[in-house]
């Protein structure tokens, strides 16, 4: 009987970093998802709209990082994980008033060579946090990417007056299965 060699990865090839508008499915986070809204998406037919970090504080806006998975043999599936680290204050989840300070999002299946995306997008207003979001891509204990985008409010001058709208989180994260279409 002859052994299938394992998946490797060896890197990633960012193709795109901003934002992006798609097609998008959430379905609850399973057991050891660090998710705020305690959801993780899936997207399909994505296209980039701006290739900036700054990103609008708006519901329905959508960032991220869309890249090359490298490795062997292609075809093969392997399990990456986006981590997510909020600006200073945290996210604080409306339903149980906790605080988070990091998501931590296992993404399974996704395919060597294939084009991927992992972002988020904002559903809701009390999601969006202005300030510095830092997106990192992990294979095993290796960091294969990292990108800062920084969230506006377009309401600042309210929102930093002291609003009291301190109680925002973020929408589900996005990941692609498959290529590009």
């Amino acid at each position: 009987m002859v052994v299938a060699p394992a998946a490797t990865v060896s890197g990633v090839t960012i193709t795109n970093t901003g934002t992006y508008k798609a097609q998008s499915v959430s379905a609850p986070s399973g057991a050891g998802q660090l998710s705020p809204t305690g959801t993780i998406g899936t997207a399909s037919n994505w296209h980039f709209v701006s290739k900036t970090s700054e990103v609008a504080g708006e519901v329905g806006t959508q960032f991220g990082i869309e890249f090359r998975l490298e490795g062997n043999p292609v075809g093969d599936t392997v399990t990456l994980h986006m981590v997510l680290k909020f600006p200073r204050q945290g996210i604080r989840k409306p339903n149980t008033g906790a605080t988070m300070h990091t998501a931590d999002i296992t993404f399974p299946d996704l395919k060597i060579g294939a084009l991927c995306l992992l972002g988020y997008g904002f559903d809701n207003a009390w999601e969006i946090v202005p300030g510095v979001w830092t997106e990192q891509i992990w294979y095993q204990d290796r960091m294969l990417a990292e990108r800062t985008f920084t969230v506006t409010s377009p309401n600042a001058a309210t929102d930093f007056a002291g609003s009291g709208t301190t109680g925002r989180t973020i929408s589900p994260p996005l990941s692609c299965t498959a290529s590009k279409r």
